[in-house]
């Protein structure tokens, strides 16, 4: 994820500041609120321990043009998580969609509306496939982070300051307000209420690095911790008249060129070739 402050993250985090210099404290350490961590520990916890759940997601982030204008992009999708079977992502830029499919054996990424796809072999689980296609194509799966086996090394990664800061209601549902700071990134996370399923529902962020402050939103709808998944959901099939392609990866030392990932970028698409 990438660093992000938001300002609720730094007004707690002034604010307890001042009162330890008010007490003569000033040199100690930001606070760490440990209601905040225990409610991600146990709403990560939770996640890690579904064999599989599905869940619909969007995303709003924003791109500063000229250190001056601030453009909002949205992108959003749908994912299936089955840990001992595979995975299955849609997502949605703009006009351009992308179908993600993992069996166990096989990762495939297909353009829907340029009906191509590439296809490479991959024999491990989910969080080593995430490693590989980061390191050699610079390429992140659509909300890996909340499919790992280990949500929460994302979401609490490097945390040195963590506020409770009550509840609240998203869309009409109960949920608890977190933030959390370290020296590089700072992000919001709200998490359900209720004991039983404690879902993340949004997760807002702000890059205090770039001018204007661009913000990341991220909102989780329609959990589902018993989806029917079917045989070959995890499994592509190309039409008659579908082009298998190839895009270059960041480093043709690991895998022949055959076994070629694309970017999730769709500018990408001008430096297909053929396979």
């Amino acid at each position: 994820m990438s660093p992000f402050r938001p300002l609720a993250v730094i007004t707690s985090i002034f604010l307890a500041q001042a009162a330890l210099a008010q007490t003569g404290a000033q040199e100690a350490e930001p606070p760490i609120d440990p209601q905040a961590v225990e409610l991600l520990t146990s709403a990560a916890d939770f996640l890690a321990a579904q064999p599989v759940f599905s869940f619909d997601w969007f995303v709003s982030y924003d791109d500063v043009i000229d250190g001056r204008e601030k453009l909002t992009f949205t992108r959003s999708g749908s994912n299936l998580m089955s840990r001992d079977d595979g995975f299955y992502s849609f997502s949605q830029t703009g006009e351009d969609t992308r179908e993600y499919f993992f069996d166990g054996s096989t990762v495939v990424i297909a353009d829907v509306e340029a009906d191509a796809y590439v296809m490479a072999p991959f024999d491990g689980d989910f969080d080593a496939l995430v490693d590989r296609i980061a390191l050699e194509y610079d390429l992140h799966l659509p909300i890996w982070e909340i499919m790992s086996v280990d949500p929460g090394a994302a979401l609490l990664r490097d945390a040195s300051a963590a506020a409770y800061l009550g509840t609240t209601s998203i869309a009409g549902h109960p949920a608890h307000h977190l933030a959390f700071a370290s020296y590089e990134r700072d992000w919001q996370i709200w998490v359900s209420t209720d004991p039983e399923l404690p879902v993340l529902m949004m997760i807002v962020g702000t890059d205090p690095y770039a001018q204007g402050w661009p913000q990341y939103r991220a909102y989780f709808m329609d959990w589902d911790f018993a989806p029917e998944v079917e045989a070959g959901n995890f499994q592509y099939v190309p039409g008659e008249n579908s082009d298998r392609m190839v895009w270059p990866k960041v480093s043709n030392e690991i895998l022949g060129q055959a076994d070629s990932l694309p970017s999730d970028d769709p500018e990408a698409d001008a430096n297909r070739e053929d396979q």
